[in-house]
């Protein structure tokens, strides 16, 4: 039960808790049932709005008292770090990385690398990025909600909610079904993660498939996983990325310090 009638509600930075907010604001007798998506696919917009400000206290930190908090799920946390790169930093991408790898970044690229082209970028989060990952996106054991249930068009989450943290569902099932959909259509980032892992795969079967790529993080994470399998490409000076698998196959080479699989 939500006492001072605030709502706290967290999650980890891209696992869309903007539109957990702004759904139970709207489906609840706070709101009047309707939901407005950004260009972008965020709810940003609501969490500027007075009624985010009257009604939730919400942040990025995880407490025993938060009211409602969205848990990570491991395979798709680059699709978080595309979320916080394209809703949030609006794509500026020395921005993003300041706030998501911190001080490593400004003070290897920024002072010590002295380059910010594409190619430094990518290779020098390609190193980091996993670790970034694993520090950022921790599940809390007794959360139940995730992300994924966002996703799930066979469950209504909101109604649960609105019902436990003691307010009332005034808007019906259909409607919240058709928001739902248009919501889900608007995530361009969600699965980034399983796109670019078949992508590796396609790479190193030699199957010639278009890039999933979409965000600077993308391009990093491919790199990653050839690394992982004991590849690295030419990047010196890549600033545009191959744009089918064949086209970077050509450009990856074994490393001699990583047992290839």
């Amino acid at each position: 039960m939500v006492t001072n009638n605030m709502i706290k509600i967290s999650w980890p930075p891209g696992c869309y808790g903007n539109y957990v907010m702004q759904s139970i604001y709207a489906y609840s007798n706070l709101g009047n049932g309707k939901i407005i998506i950004d260009s972008t696919g965020s709810s940003h917009s609501f969490r500027s709005s007075n009624n985010a400000k009257k009604f939730f206290d919400s942040g990025h930190v995880w407490s025993k008292d938060v009211d409602i908090y969205v848990n990570p799920v491991a395979e798709h946390h680059l699709d978080y770090l595309n979320n916080q790169l394209v809703k949030q930093e609006n794509n500026d991408i020395i921005s993003s990385f300041k706030k998501n790898f911190g001080d490593g970044f400004a003070n290897e690229i920024l002072e010590n690398w002295g380059d910010t082209s594409n190619w430094a970028l990518r290779e020098w989060a390609s190193f980091c990025i996993i670790d970034q990952c694993l520090a950022a996106y921790i599940p809390q054991p007794t959360v139940k909600l995730t992300t994924n249930d966002l996703f799930d068009t066979n469950k209504n989450v909101f109604s649960k909610i609105i019902n436990r943290i003691g307010l009332t569902v005034t808007t019906d099932s259909a409607t919240m079904k058709v928001n739902q959909q248009q919501w889900i259509a608007q995530q361009r980032y969600h699965n980034s993660q399983h796109r670019c892992n078949a992508w590796v795969e396609d790479i190193l079967n030699d199957r010639n498939t278009p890039t999933p790529c979409q965000t600077i993080l993308d391009e990093a994470y491919v790199q990653h996983c050839l690394r992982e399998q004991g590849y690295e490409i030419r990047c010196d000076g890549l600033d545009n990325f191959p744009k089918t698998s064949s086209k970077l196959k050509e450009l990856i080479y074994e490393n001699s310090n990583t047992n290839n699989k």
